[in-house]
């Protein structure tokens, strides 16, 4: 029976650390709003965006490739990382490079800053690169469930960014907070990947040819180019048809839904990834699915629901006033969210199964439809645009779910026999 439910001291471990980091996340976003410009939160969020498109082409794919093995204990950790480490520097590398080349002509192109340029958008670029190297250490460490590792890598990471946002290293403007987050995954990139490149290190070539991460590649450049872009893209639309104090709105509210999705998806990724990478058939996979949509699904659903009601007192309480939506708008967001909680579960199925085309093609029907909706549809408020997003990822949980249970997969191998 204690096996049936997640919340063993692994997965209290897991809850802890995710709250860990939503209240650290929320801490530096507070500082933010209260700042003299409350709308450097959505400025902020369009910096980090391009950190992200850099850092998660590696994290979506190679990264969850090291916690499936990892989690199986099939593959020497040192070798597995280094491979990870050279694959997921190359295709990082490659969407920087591409990054500071695109993003100005992109601009000029389309008339309007859909992603900042110059030296803003040098620095998150910057800052991505670096934290590849940690990104998927802590990949290794969540296929291992080594919670502590994890979260102080959390703290190390996010302590100097909060005295930044503080004012106490200056004034609260995003090239100092890009500096300060750029010196701090430098060290960490030093500290926590070199180890694993101070031994003999194999031709780099086989990565791309042996190694079983090469698997994942595919769908990690789709996520990690489709995701963060779309996100940019759709910020950029809705502050052109309305304006960047809705944008602000929208933003503060999907930080506070991440106390819902943050906590049931990190927990799909923490406790139920791990376990149906280690299952070995496809009944014991498809058990661990169904437990976690019966787990998860449910509970945040109506914490949802209570969030919605409750966000007139919630909302300025993380943020201010000004970042409270309209209710009819917030609860088609929030619906939004729900379904996109539900996608996970089979889209981590579809990790844990090594089933990366599938991954990598349903990648479109998410935020990218939803960017894509905004651009073809008029938007007159953010109602119209929160029924956008629940459309498009009620598409992309039917996609994941038809997958899931009709394309063959690989499981664990059998432990051999003593």
């Amino acid at each position: 029976m204690a096996r049936s439910f997640p919340l063993s001291r692994d997965a209290a471990a897991a809850l802890a650390l995710l709250v860990l980091t939503l209240a650290t996340r929320a801490a530096f976003d507070k500082l933010l709003a209260l700042s003299s410009d409350w709308t450097l939160v959505a400025h902020w969020a369009q910096a980090q965006s391009l950190f992200d498109l850099v850092v998660a082409v590696s994290i979506t794919g190679v990264g969850q490739g090291i916690a499936v093995f990892a989690a199986r204990k099939e593959t020497d950790p040192g070798g597995l990382m280094r491979d990870g480490l050279v694959l997921g520097t190359f295709v990082s590398g490659g969407a920087a490079l591409a990054l500071i080349a695109a993003t100005p002509f992109l601009n000029g192109l389309l008339g309007r800053e859909v992603a900042p340029a110059g030296s803003i958008g040098a620095l998150a670029i910057a800052g991505g690169l670096l934290a590849v190297g940690p990104a998927l250490v802590y990949a290794l460490w969540q296929g291992r469930r080594q919670r502590g590792k994890m979260a102080a890598l959390l703290a190390a990471g996010w302590t100097p960014m909060a005295l930044a946002a503080s004012g106490l290293l200056g004034g609260v403007e995003i090239r100092t907070l890009l500096l300060v987050q750029l010196c701090v995954q430098f060290v960490l990139a030093v500290a926590l990947a070199a180890p694993f490149l101070r031994g003999r290190m194999r031709d780099q070539g086989q990565a791309f040819s042996v190694s079983p991460l090469r698997r994942f590649l595919l769908a990690g450049i789709s996520i990690g180019v489709m995701s963060p872009a779309s996100t940019i893209w759709a910020r950029a639309e809705l502050a052109h048809q309305l304006s960047w104090d809705e944008v602000a709105q929208l933003q503060a509210l999907w930080r506070a839904s991440e106390w819902v999705n943050g906590i049931a998806g990190g927990l799909i990724g923490l406790v139920f990834l791990p376990r149906m990478a280690a299952a070995r058939s496809r009944i014991a996979f498809l058990s661990e699915l169904e437990r976690a949509f019966r787990l998860l699904l449910a509970p945040a659903a109506a914490v949802y629901v209570l969030f919605w009601l409750a966000q007139g007192w919630i909302m300025p309480f993380l943020y201010t006033e000004r970042f409270l939506m309209p209710a009819g708008a917030s609860a088609l967001f929030l619906v939004g969210d729900t379904l996109r909680l539900a996608s996970w579960i089979p889209l981590h199925g579809l990790y844990a199964s090594e089933r990366t085309t599938a991954i990598a093609t349903g990648e479109f029907l998410s935020l990218p439809l939803f960017a894509l909706l905004l651009t073809v549809l008029p938007q007159a408020s953010l109602a119209s645009a929160g029924a956008c997003y629940a459309a498009a990822y009620l598409v992309y949980l039917s996609f994941n779910l038809w997958c899931v249970h009709r394309l063959p997969g690989r499981y664990a191998l059998p432990q051999p026999s003593s």
